[in-house]
């Protein structure tokens, strides 16, 4: 789940990059006085750029999005090898089973508080994540750590969170662009 979010991020980005380039002026249509006065099809009047076009940097996102990617994945890999030492490999497949339903049912509601937006607002509204959904989350987050605890024991418990904030902190030490382990 988490993967299908970066990859819609990074595709975001690179569409931005590739717009807001410095050779974004692709086509320039002129609109002189002269012109103007003999009315031809717009295709006539599209000036093509004198040289080829720079995919220099659009290379460069999607290289840098494959990259993002696998240290991604090497970082879920030890995260996962760190989790299932601290709670054994008998607890392991229900903690993903629980780690999946936990990640779609905050998925579900971010649609759900995003479909209430859309219809209150319309279709064009503009969202910056709120409190509201903060707290929505972080519920849903809390209700699977408590499941977790039930699980693994207060012992192994205090382990998994220790484990967890390290974790969390050494990958903001790394990186602006942090993976940052909610569960």
């Amino acid at each position: 789940m988490k993967k299908i979010i970066i990859a819609v991020i990074l595709i975001i980005i690179i569409v931005a990059a590739l717009i807001y380039s410095p050779s974004r002026n692709i086509l320039h249509i002129s609109k002189s006085k002269d012109e103007s006065a003999n009315v031809a099809p717009p295709s006539s009047q599209v000036d093509l750029p004198k040289k080829p076009l720079n995919n220099y940097k659009a290379g460069k996102a999607v290289e840098s999005a494959q990259n993002n990617f696998e240290i991604y994945d090497q970082m879920e890999k030890k995260w996962l090898d760190t989790v299932s030492n601290i709670i054994g490999n008998k607890s392991m497949p229900m903690y993903l089973d629980m780690r999946e339903r936990n990640d779609k049912e905050k998925m579900q509601a971010y649609k759900e508080y995003h479909d209430y937006l859309r219809f209150k607002y319309g279709d064009k509204y503009t969202y910056n994540i709120s409190e509201d959904q903060s707290i929505r989350e972080k519920k849903i987050n809390e209700r699977y750590l408590n499941d977790l605890l039930k699980l693994i024991g207060q012992e192994k418990f205090k382990a998994y969170l220790k484990a967890k904030d390290d974790f969390n902190e050494e990958s903001r030490r790394r990186s602006k662009e942090a993976m940052i382990i909610e569960f």
